[in-house]
């Protein structure tokens, strides 16, 4: 068994599936942004949030947990939407998206699919032309220097109202073919999947490929995971780490192929990357497993290279294991066939050498 050195993982082509690129922003790029539109941003940082554990004790501890790791995403939230009042003209959005993709050139990552949250915008007076424009700017300047491939998957936030996300397909309809998919994120808590279905029905008609979040620990999750599959249709899920707590689910993934976007992603603080240990279970169970750097910007680990060596560490992840994971993601993303298999072929022919 030969575990992937750092080497191998600097030089291997790779994908990634699962990207916000409003998690993308730097505090350097917070502040350069800040002070290009006269912000006063303040100092607040991801690496700041704390939540106490204490609430994690006594009879009921698992449940206090989950309740932890809820409260600790929420504060998350509010941090990253705080991060999104740098962000106004279409340079800035241009300014962004290049930002990331200068660094999947700099990590070998030769296609990524961008997650991006319209609503977050639209609803601070950010108009949804401002933002498209300056994604479609940035992607164009990015293929045409950098010679990287990318694709936008429009995100519905969840815990905001359903006819704001019928509004937000409405409004992106004179860009419908600059972005590939649709998504699902935000508070999962109390905004169950189902709330969404019409939207994906229309999506689906509309030609959209259909993804959605179901996040790691969070109330109903096996619940929640059946609806994303049997009520809006996904072909792909982002997190999921669930699904091995349900042998049916995991039936019924494997027979559909899903692909599962999840994100060993870790704070400062942590000992360790999360999740990796149920991600290799899942891995070992025959799921299509992917592997995401989710919000960059706002975790210790980082862009995908930093991150991937202490997971591949921590799973004990050989070469061809991590390899798999790169050919999944290629398999899975949202490309002509043609290309997909070009890119695994890389892949592949990078592992033989």
């Amino acid at each position: 068994m030969t575990i992937a050195t750092p080497d191998f993982i600097a030089g291997l082509p790779k994908a990634e599936l699962h990207l916000h690129i409003e998690g993308t922003l730097t505090r350097d790029l917070k502040r350069k942004l800040a002070a290009r539109n006269k912000i006063d941003l303040g100092e607040k940082t991801f690496t700041a949030l704390e939540v106490s554990g204490t609430a994690a004790s006594g009879s009921n501890r698992a449940m206090d947990q989950q309740q932890l790791g809820i409260a600790q995403y929420k504060m998350f939230l509010d941090l990253y939407y705080e991060g999104l009042k740098v962000l106004h003209t279409e340079e800035d959005f241009r300014d962004l998206i290049f930002a990331y993709l200068e660094s999947c050139k700099a990590d070998n990552i030769l296609y990524s699919e961008i997650m991006f949250d319209p609503q977050a915008h639209t609803d601070r007076g950010v108009s949804m032309g401002v933002v498209m424009e300056g994604l479609i700017q940035g992607r164009k300047d990015a293929a045409e220097q950098l010679g990287v491939e990318s694709n936008l998957i429009m995100c519905i936030n969840r815990d905001r109202s359903a006819d704001s996300a019928m509004q937000m397909i409405d409004d992106a309809q004179p860009w419908r073919d600059h972005i590939a998919g649709l998504g699902l994120d935000s508070v999962e808590d109390g905004h169950p999947p189902v709330k969404f279905k019409d939207h994906y029905a229309r999506a689906k008609s509309e030609g959209y490929r259909l993804t959605a979040h179901c996040d790691v620990d969070m109330v109903d999750a096996v619940k929640h995971l059946w609806q994303c599959i049997d009520v809006l249709g996904v072909e792909r899920v982002d997190h999921g780490i669930n699904t091995i707590e349900d042998e049916r689910l995991i039936a019924a993934m494997k027979e559909r192929e899903m692909c599962f976007t999840t994100c060993p992603t870790w704070r400062t603080g942590d000992p360790k990357p999360r999740r990796v240990d149920r991600i290799r279970i899942m891995h070992e169970l025959g799921l299509k497993v992917t592997i995401n750097t989710d919000d960059p910007g706002y975790f210790a680990s980082g862009l995908m290279n930093h991150m991937l060596g202490p997971v591949v560490t921590e799973g004990q992840f050989t070469k061809d294991e991590l390899a798999q994971f790169m050919i999944n993601a290629f398999e899975s993303a949202w490309l002509p066939k043609e290309t997909r298999e070009r890119y695994v072929g890389m892949v592949r022919g990078y592992v033989a050498s």
